[in-house]
């Protein structure tokens, strides 16, 4: 088994997935055994290969689903919280600076109004 990254997620790949073996290297004698046994075995290797393959994609696709869901919620905290305080603060700041300049632009008419009555 190695890993694999699959957008930024570290995956299980499985790089060897050839179980059948010979008919010798079974582990039962040929002369004793039925050719249906063969055949059995044969078809079982086939089906536990086929069962690696499924295993591994099943947990790509868990990993994935998760690593969805964390974004998810990121997003999310991102949409219903992080933002609209960001705004809130954003009026916040925008209402001070506007009093502020009222407030700059009141004194410099009071300082003219002034410098003209002398």
């Amino acid at each position: 088994m190695k890993t694999q990254n699959i957008m930024g997620i570290e995956v299980p790949h499985i790089t060897e997935t050839a179980v059948q073996r010979k008919i010798f290297e079974r582990g039962y004698g040929i002369g004793g055994t039925s050719s249906r046994i063969d055949e059995a075995s044969t078809h079982y290797e086939r089906v536990l290969e086929k069962v690696m393959i499924a295993a591994e994609v099943e947990t790509i696709i868990k990993k994935v689903l998760s690593e969805i869901e964390r974004t998810k919620r990121r997003v999310n905290a991102l949409e219903y919280k992080i933002i609209p305080d960001l705004q809130d603060t954003q009026k916040t700041i925008q209402m001070h600076l506007n009093e502020r300049e009222r407030e700059s632009l009141f004194v410099v008419k009071r300082i003219k109004k002034q410098m003209q009555s002398r």
